[in-house]
């Protein structure tokens, strides 16, 4: 038989979570990484059962325990086997974890478990179906509306206005469409670390009037009040990219407040930074719920939202230029009060200041 002293001393040099077990599943070796893994030292593991160490869920073949279990078949037809990509759900400390686990027979009759965190692949699994998903309806209702109005215009003779007035949804249909993919590919940049970025020295107060300008066919009702310190320094910032964060937060605001609500959008200067924040008093958030607000394809579950279309990306878009530019992102909200987004950006440098 091997000596499994020194393998086990050969398997410490690799950066991977594993143990080693005999052909009867005990733990005769462990991993440095395993302990992070699985919650406990390599003392409290020695001489234990695979099964009482990992302990899986929902799995419909027994991993390590039993006569047929799939450690036993390895061991015994010196054949390997691999979990499902995204991972095995397994009891961890607090609570349950997912692994991607390899077991590898080896010659003398045991087998080396391999042990990795599945949760990075899970993100990527569960952002894949996300985007999806969210796509797939997303491009359903503006196309189904652009294919319907085509057909009407193609089958039936209208007269000018009528016919304006078609071809003026089919336009509006096809910017949310746009936005759409321009949210997509935004986000797809900020994950690859290709998002790119020109700041200059920016005119905040000029900035914001260019936005509102943009969004005054939306604004409906709704009152909107700017409120900005008399002398108003640039600030450190890509203007397109500035332009996009002011332009979600508001039409934010706009969308999840009644009608004939108010929106409130302020500015406040400290030693280093702005802080811009944009109050309205529409539904809130609750506090369970706001930990999802910045996180990618996150839509809060309440039915006062379900009648506002989106992707669930704009948040995730914002807080991610903000970041991008040196500055951070805030929420406080009350359910049923209104919210207020906030985010920070650095002044423009006192030289680019001095010689604006």
């Amino acid at each position: 038989m091997i000596n499994t002293t020194n393998l086990v001393d050969i398997l410490q040099s690799f950066d991977q979570g594993y143990l080693l077990v005999d052909n009867r599943g005990f733990v005769v070796g462990m991993g440095a990484r395993t302990s992070s893994l699985l919650g406990l030292s390599e003392k409290e593991a020695a001489g234990k059962h695979v099964s009482q160490l990992i302990r899986a869920r929902g799995f419909e073949t027994a991993l390590f325990e039993g006569p047929d279990s799939v450690l036993e078949r390895c061991v015994e037809s010196g054949a390997d086997w691999m979990s499902p990509l995204s991972g095995i759900a397994v009891d961890g400390a607090d609570d349950v974890i997912y692994l991607n686990i390899q077991i590898r027979s080896m010659t003398w009759g045991g087998a080396l478990i391999l042990i990795a965190d599945a949760g990075p692949v899970r993100e990527v699994l569960e952002s894949h179906d996300a985007l999806l998903s969210v796509t797939s309806h997303e491009l359903k209702t503006p196309l189904t509306a652009i294919k319907a109005t085509a057909e009407l215009l193609l089958a039936y003779q209208f007269d000018s206005t009528q016919r304006n007035e078609m071809l003026g949804d089919i336009y509006k249909q096809a910017e949310r469409l746009e936005l759409l993919i321009r949210e997509i590919l935004d986000a797809s940049q900020l994950d690859s670390g290709r998002m790119p970025l020109e700041p200059y020295e920016v005119d905040l107060r000029g900035t914001l009037a260019d936005v509102l300008d943009e969004l005054d066919s939306q604004m409906g009702e709704t009152r909107l009040t700017v409120r900005f310190p008399a002398i108003m320094p640039k600030v450190w910032a890509d203007k397109r990219k500035l332009s996009q964060i002011l332009v979600n937060l508001i039409t934010n605001a706009i969308k999840y407040s009644p009608e004939s609500s108010s929106v409130v959008v302020t500015a406040t200067v400290g030693p280093e930074s702005v802080r811009v924040a944009v109050k309205d008093r529409g539904i809130g958030i609750k506090h369970e719920d706001q930990h999802r607000l910045f996180k990618k394809f996150q839509r809060i579950p309440d039915p006062a939202t379900r009648r506002v279309s989106g992707t669930g990306l704009g948040l995730y878009i914002v807080k991610g230029l903000v970041e991008l530019q040196g500055g951070t992102v805030d929420v406080e909200s009350a359910y049923g009060k209104g919210s207020t987004f906030s985010f920070t950006l650095p002044l423009a440098p006192v030289s680019a200041r001095a010689s604006a």
